[in-house]
């Protein structure tokens, strides 16, 4: 026997002076599902695994079937737009994960079904639970509740859910109701294209009575203007829950919907109800109205004594409900307040840690410049083989403290969204140079071999960020060499063309080292997470290299892959791509580059170097000597602008932070002078901050370029190369005389 579910009493209602209470009262009536133990949200923290992590960045866009005309819960507006209460869940989804909501909107709701079912779409955002839906989707966690309605009109002796039997019923044909009416009403159906139109056939009579959700039949007969309708809410058997309905292939993506509905608040589900849901107009008040007219004239004290206390009792619960409201009020206005206090010592907290880290930067970089500049001037110097030696050991430590602190600026970067990839033109053959020779002074006292292979074939102008390549480059080789105490460390660089203007570039490092386990191959590339340490406490690091050159390496549109067997070694393969300037080959392969020489001489130029500190000046003199030019210093902007006042100098290398008058002040005191030649004077920034948008922030307050400390020597003789101007340059040959940059 087919089970009848159970009926409650009708709301009542009618009166016009009662229609606000029980506006409330529906109000916080069809908000108390969004409040219950079941479904309200804890405000934690959105924890993802990386499994999760890793199919949002595979699966950046979900594509969404649309029911368009299932208002209030998805429809198009008259714009065109997606709208309503699934979409509002949608976009607080897409502001927690990253994910980006694609909706179908062109194809029927029927079909859309058997494209997710088939794997041509990824998800159903309004899917009512039947037993036939969960064999054929993975469903989500319950994130809307609401009660069936019986839609009849005011003159309708239908009275309840029991009176319908034997009647044929009006149903929207692709919802849960059409089941549900089928298989426990027991009642011939009648299907409809959309809610609104089966309402409208209720009013004009053309169907006894439509079943649908609530809010729906509420928000249709409101929009059409209908006012003859009477709505009967009751309870059943089934669980009336809307759900996201998954494609059975992508179980993660169920996952992280279930996490990140578990982490929306109660104030934000009430934002989304009270934007799409008004209660209160649904005219039921008049059945219970007509109830209480009946009682018996012939008690008419017992009735006005209950009137009296029905009047009171009713006061009593506007009263009630009115508090309640105001609680519930004064809770949203709490909870919005601490949210705002909340983002306000958030971003505090962000502004104070690239306040910290461009201080650090700078205070780090400024003695840095220093040990590694100075390491380069002696080593231009005819030293005892023993000497030297020390000296290139001095240089080397200064470049590991170095790439220390670019990877722990570069991990701000990265933990912000701030990651930049530059594009400049540079010579793939001098950048592996650098990197081997850097490598390779690492190794000098260590029993291991360095070899390298380079593909001949490969082009040696590229544009891309050289500095990036670096990096990944000499963290891998120099992870190679940590963990490798004896045997050999190899490099094998290779390409392959995409089309004409691009390449991708493959470095492949191996070593002879201690290997790595294989249940720790999944703990790599996590940030600050050293494998095996108990294993080998004798080898140092930050735990940070591995992540910062995977992020890198994913910013130009590759990745790193890792293989290793414990105890006999491991296999780094970088991939990235990078644009091609000129197909010609090498000239020559990066072990077999000469020692580099200053490429011009400017004896009749004249260059001013602007710093605080003693020392700095001694490195640029140092640096700048092989290139005869004329060099003038000072100890502070306002020198500086007095010295410029006085003589015509070719270039200006500016300090940033100085004492009396810092670096940005002084050249935009320059730019402000009468004469032309101020106005267009070279004047390139020399900086120890090297944080995220200083270089754009420099160029935008009057530098004509920006180098960052410690100094590069190629940047350097680039810059010059760019600034000097070419009627005082007298170029150097290849293998001349011209002193050791």
């Amino acid at each position: 026997m087919t089970k009848v579910p159970s009926i409650p009493p009708s709301c009542a209602g009618g009166i016009k002076r009662a229609r606000p209470a029980l506006r409330l009262f529906f109000a916080v009536l069809l908000t108390l599902p969004l409040l219950s133990a079941e479904t309200v949200a804890q405000d934690a923290a959105l924890i993802l695994t990386e499994a999760e992590k890793e199919f949002i960045r595979d699966h950046p866009v979900i594509r969404v079937a649309v029911a368009a005309h299932f208002a209030p819960f998805e429809f198009l507006d008259n714009h065109g737009n997606y709208v309503g209460i699934a979409p509002d869940y949608l976009t607080l989804i897409g502001e927690k994960t990253g994910l980006r909501f694609v909706p179908a909107v062109d194809i029927p709701f029927v079909d859309a079904l058997k494209k997710v079912s088939d794997g041509e779409l990824d998800l159903l955002p309004t899917l009512g639970w039947t037993e036939e839906r969960e064999k054929i989707f993975l469903l989500t966690r319950p994130y809307y509740k609401y009660k069936p309605a019986l839609v009849v009109r005011g003159d309708s002796p239908i009275k309840s859910v029991y009176d319908i039997r034997g009647q044929p019923l009006a149903v929207q044909r692709s919802t849960s109701n059409a089941h549900f009416a089928f298989s426990t009403l027991n009642v011939a159906l009648s299907l409809y294209d959309s809610d609104g139109d089966a309402v409208l056939a209720v009013a004009e009579g053309r169907e006894a009575a439509m079943l649908g959700y609530l809010p729906v039949v509420l928000y249709a007969a409101r929009n059409l203007g209908l006012s003859n309708l009477n709505f009967i809410s009751f309870s059943s058997e089934y669980d009336n829950a809307f759900c996201m309905g998954v494609r059975t292939d992508m179980p993660e993506l169920r996952n992280i919907l279930n996490k990140t509905l578990a982490t929306i608040t109660p104030a934000e589900k009430i934002a989304i109800q009270s934007r799409w849901v008004r209660v209160g107009d649904d005219g039921s008040e008049k059945r219970q109205m007509r109830y209480l007219a009946g009682a018996s004239a012939a008690v008419l004290l017992a009735m006005a004594t209950f009137i009296i206390l029905k009047t009171y009792s009713h006061r009593k619960k506007i009263a009630l409900h009115r508090q309640n409201e105001n609680m519930l009020q004064e809770m949203v206005r709490q909870r919005t307040e601490d949210l705002q206090n909340q983002t306000r010592l958030a971003v505090e907290a962000s502004n104070a840690k690239s306040a910290f880290l461009a201080k650090m930067s700078h205070e780090i970089r400024t003695p840095m410049n220093v040990v590694i500049g100075l390491a380069e001037v002696l080593l231009r110097r005819d030293l005892p083989a023993d000497a030297a030696k020390e000296v290139r050991h001095i240089k080397q430590s200064g470049i590991s403290l170095l790439s220390i602190i670019n990877d722990i600026l570069d991990f701000s970067k990265i933990s912000e969204g701030r990651m930049e990839v530059a594009d400049a033109e540079y010579a793939l053959r001098d950048l592996l140079g650098d990197v081997e020779d850097i490598i390779r002074s690492g190794i000098a006292d260590k029993p291991v071999e360095f070899t390298t292979h380079i593909d001949a074939g490969l082009p040696d102008s590229l544009r891309g960020d050289a500095n990036r390549v670096r990096q990944v480059l000499l963290n891998l080789l120099g992870n190679a060499v940590k963990y490798t105490r004896r045997g050999s460390v190899s490099l094998a660089v290779s390409g392959a063309m995409i089309g004409d203007k691009s390449i991708r570039l493959s470095f492949r490092v191996a070593d002879t080292g201690i290997g790595i386990r294989q249940e720790d191959m999944g703990e790599l590339f996590v940030s600050f997470r050293r494998v095996d340490v108990q294993g080998h406490p004798d080898i140092e690091g930050t735990g940070l290299g591995l992540s910062i050159a995977r992020s890198q390496c994913r910013a130009m549109g590759g990745d790193i892959e890792a293989a290793s067997v414990y105890g006999k070694g491991s296999v780094f393969t970088a991939v990235l791509v990078q644009r091609v300037v000129e197909r010609r080959p090498q000239r020559a392969s990066a072990g077999q580059k000469k020692k580099r020489t200053a490429t011009f001489i400017a004896p009749e130029a004249e260059v001013l170097v602007v710093d605080d500190l003693p020392s700095n000046l001694l490195v640029a003199e140092g640096l700048l000597a092989p290139y005869r030019m004329r060099i003038f210093t000072c100890a502070n902007g306002r020198e500086a602008v007095d010295l410029v006042m006085q003589r015509p100098f070719d270039l200006v290398l500016m300090d940033h932070m100085m004492p009396e008058m810092d670096g940005v002040e002084a050249t935009r005191a320059v730019r402000a002078l009468d004469e032309e030649r101020c106005r267009t004077m070279p004047i390139v920034v020399l900086t120890a901050n090297a944080m995220s948008g200083m270089q754009e922030m420099f160029l935008k307050s009057g530098f004509n370029d920006f180098l960052s400390k410690p100094i590069d020597t190629d940047l350097l003789d680039r810059m010059l190369t760019q600034w000097i101007p070419a009627g005082k340059r007298r170029n150097v040959p290849e293998g001349g005389n011209g002193a050791p940059v």
